[in-house]
């Protein structure tokens, strides 16, 4: 569970305290309460910094490993100064901005203020019991009264914020939404300016693109605004008529079982090559064995894929036959489609991304996509580790710039809003350079 993150990087810290030692015997908890950052008068401790630190490291290093499928040392001294700045860095923006919603009044807030921030505060609150419930109660057999109450209970031993720690954080944050609104009230953005920012962003997407094409496929991936479409690109739409969740997962199973098997095989050819007159008859026999087995888990593999996709034959005929009928894909799509993502904007109306250079999709889907001819294409039933897809050319994409007016909504709402975070990051940081600021980076290493 995602917030429980909280818990387990509290008890890393608390291990890596009692698993260090020097000739002088600290106490721990005295340690953890050395000032080591002072913002106009206000004392930040070690034990505080420390821990943000240590979060920062773990969330860095989960993001590195997530990126690049490899591991971060989070013990090297550049990335632990580098994390270490930018914490106290993090903290001394906080507190001048929470000075000053103090100092000019910010905090009060209006009744009708105060009653978005408990409605706010009790759908987080709210979620956090659901997730237990879900996770961890969907089980038990107490009543749905019992369930919360037990809920409600469990939450601090998972880490999760309280009601009155997520109430002040909704003050917090409505309190800075009023001092942000009110730095930024002045920042304006010219029609003229709005075709500057299209003509940058265009001009930068193209590069982009032309130097990589995974940048697109990132770009689109995650939902960014598109400048700029490259060559060969269009839009599909499909219907999923996916294996059920227990026969999915055992042909995935069967499939992991081949992917060992081929490794293994491998692995003993290997050892063939490699060995000599006396060990070869021996690796010679492991290497027929390993082909043995991997003949035999594929062949389970595929047995077993030719029952699931027969089972899914009478409903896929029904499909084609609504299609040949003459039914709207989308209706379709709504009534039998099982892959959620084309059930939800901006695929719902678009549909999905994919071209010539496509890497996001599995070999089959891809193929299938790109073999239709003409828009308004569906293709034969295609096959795949999910099931079996429907798949309809909905849409060209011509190669070049997005017309300026597609975008244009979108383009001023980011503009002005890139525009006022940097007027309001240019006060903060005026706010900071007034502050009296102390810092005492030294003792972290103490």
């Amino acid at each position: 569970m995602k917030k429980r993150i909280v818990l387990a990087l509290l008890l890393v810290f608390v291990m890596a305290l009692t698993a260090s030692c020097s000739l002088i015997v600290k106490d721990p908890e005295v340690d953890k309460q050395t000032v080591v950052l002072e913002v106009n008068g206000q004392p930040f401790v070690k034990g505080d910094v420390q821990q943000l630190i240590e979060n920062e490291l773990d969330y860095q290093v989960y993001l590195y490993s997530y990126q690049y499928g490899e591991t971060l040392d989070r013990n090297d001294p550049e990335l632990v100064s580098y994390v270490q700045d930018a914490a106290f860095d993090s903290i001394v923006q906080r507190a001048v901005i929470e000075e000053k919603l103090q100092k000019d009044g910010y905090t009060v807030l209006a009744p009708e203020e105060e009653e978005a921030v408990q409605a706010a505060a009790q759908a987080e609150y709210d979620s956090y019991i659901e997730e237990v419930l879900t996770y961890d109660l969907a089980d038990s057999e107490l009543s749905d009264e019992e369930k919360r109450a037990e809920a409600e209970k469990l939450l601090p031993q998972f880490g999760y914020p309280s009601m009155a720690m997520l109430l002040e954080q909704e003050r917090i944050a409505a309190a800075e939404e009023k001092l942000y609104q009110e730095i930024v009230k002045d920042v304006t953005l010219t029609e003229e300016d709005l075709i500057a920012a299209y003509d940058q962003y265009v001009a930068t997407a193209k590069a982009d693109y032309e130097f990589d094409i995974g940048y697109f496929e990132s770009d689109v991936e995650n939902g960014a605004q598109i400048y700029y479409y490259p060559a060969g690109y269009r839009y599909v739409k499909h219907i999923l008529i996916g294996f059920p969740d227990e026969e999915y997962d055992a042909l995935m199973s069967m499939t992991t079982d081949v992917l060992l098997a081929q490794q293994a095989l491998t692995d003993a050819q290997d050892k063939l090559n490699a060995a000599g007159e006396e060990e070869k008859e021996e690796a010679l026999a492991a290497q027929q064995a390993a082909e043995a087995a991997l003949i035999d888990a594929q062949s389970k593999l595929d047995e077993a894929r030719d029952v699931a996709y027969t089972a899914l034959q009478p409903r896929v005929d029904e499909v084609q036959a609504a299609i040949a009928a003459g039914e709207e894909f989308d209706a379709l799509i709504e009534k039998y489609g099982e892959d959620e993502g084309m059930k939800v904007e901006p695929a719902k109306t678009r549909g999905y991304v994919i071209g010539t250079e496509s890497t996001n999709y599995v070999d089959a889907f891809h193929e299938g996509a790109m073999a239709l001819a003409a828009v308004g294409d569906v293709s034969e039933p295609v096959r795949t580790e999910y099931g079996v897809h429907l798949i309809k050319y909905v849409e060209e994409i011509p190669e070049g710039a997005v017309p300026f007016d597609s975008v244009r909504a979108q383009l001023a709402a980011d503009e002005l809003k890139y525009r006022q975070d940097e007027v309001y990051q240019t006060a903060v940081e005026q706010w900071v350079k007034e502050a009296d600021v102390k810092m005492y980076k030294n003792r972290m290493a103490d």
